[in-house]
């Protein structure tokens, strides 16, 4: 039987359904699991505690909270989407936020144009979105710097984090973060370039040798792929609960995105690589005045 496209769609949708149904696994899972792990039946009912899910109603709409992704025209479609997808896999359905006004009519976009040229669909607002669970800042350059001068997002993430469960950058998402004064006194790390220097602007504590780096409520990863630990980490505890203490559950999303990098030469970071291309990179920025810029944020008490 042939099947046309939205019949085969439909189908894959039944076998999603079943393959991951509590009961279906738990009948045909092991009844002896290892010692130390849970039977499938136990992984895949786990549930994030606390719960950092989105409240919907009962059509499925959105209503409030959740793990919320700050898009604006600019931003680093990695440090957005990296985040994205682990959260994404672990079931716990992040949302995409847009900051970004329409210059001629005033309005919040939807459609965002990342740094790489990939749109970017927000289905929320910070007009709209008065409360999150989780908020995660991602960064980018020139944009990056324009929205951390920019008062009514300032004042709602600091709002949101009045109450979120945890409040987050990646990369160069940082400089928003830290221009509210939320990483005041904050140990933190951020994006290779002039990490320090940047960091100490915005009175946190520097970690730049760190991956990612959590002081209390408060989250911050290094530049670009890092926001992919960073949001691993948040899931490992998210549900530590269990006797793995997490860690069957994160390595079940970890291997669902085959999360195991080995890059064809050592690299990415400042220790691992050669101080000639570091130096050619900071002089390319540097050359831009990029640090200039960024010293020039106020940060807000």
């Amino acid at each position: 039987m042939k099947l046309n496209q939205p019949e085969f769609r439909f189908a894959l949708t039944l076998m999603a359904g079943f393959a991951f149904s509590t009961a279906s696994i738990a009948a045909t899972s092991p009844t002896s699991p290892p010692k130390g792990h849970l039977d499938h039946g136990q992984l895949m009912s786990l549930a994030p505690n606390p719960n950092v899910k989105p409240t919907k109603d009962t059509s499925g709409a959105y209503l409030s909270g959740g793990i919320g992704i700050l898009v604006y025209d600019g931003v680093n479609a990695m440090d957005v989407m990296g985040p994205f997808q682990v959260f994404s896999t672990a079931g716990l359905q992040p949302i995409l936020i847009s900051a970004q006004r329409d210059m001629t009519t005033g309005q919040f976009k939807t459609t965002i144009k990342a740094n790489n040229g990939v749109d970017l669909s927000a289905t929320r607002t910070i007009e709209n979105t008065p409360s999150l669970e989780v908020l995660v800042l991602p960064g980018g350059v020139t944009e990056t710097i324009m929205m951390a001068q920019t008062p009514e997002v300032l004042t709602w993430i600091k709002s949101v984090n009045q109450n979120s469960v945890w409040t987050s950058s990646v990369c160069t998402g940082s400089w928003i973060l830290g221009a509210t004064g939320l990483l005041k006194g904050k140990k933190a790390t951020s994006n290779w370039y002039r990490a320090t220097q940047t960091l100490e602007h915005f009175g946190a504590i520097p970690q730049p040798q760190k991956r990612y780096v959590q002081d209390g409520k408060i989250w911050t990863a290094a530049g670009v792929t890092a926001g992919i630990d960073m949001a691993l980490a948040m899931v490992k505890e998210l549900y530590k609960g269990d006797m793995t203490n997490g860690k069957d559950f994160t390595q079940a999303v970890m291997l669902d995105l085959q999360y195991d990098p080995k890059p064809p030469t050592s690299g990415g970071s400042k220790t691992k690589s050669h101080p000639y291309v570091y130096s050619g990179m900071e002089w390319m920025y540097d050359y831009f005045q990029i640090i200039d810029y960024v010293e020039t944020i106020p940060v807000q008490p």
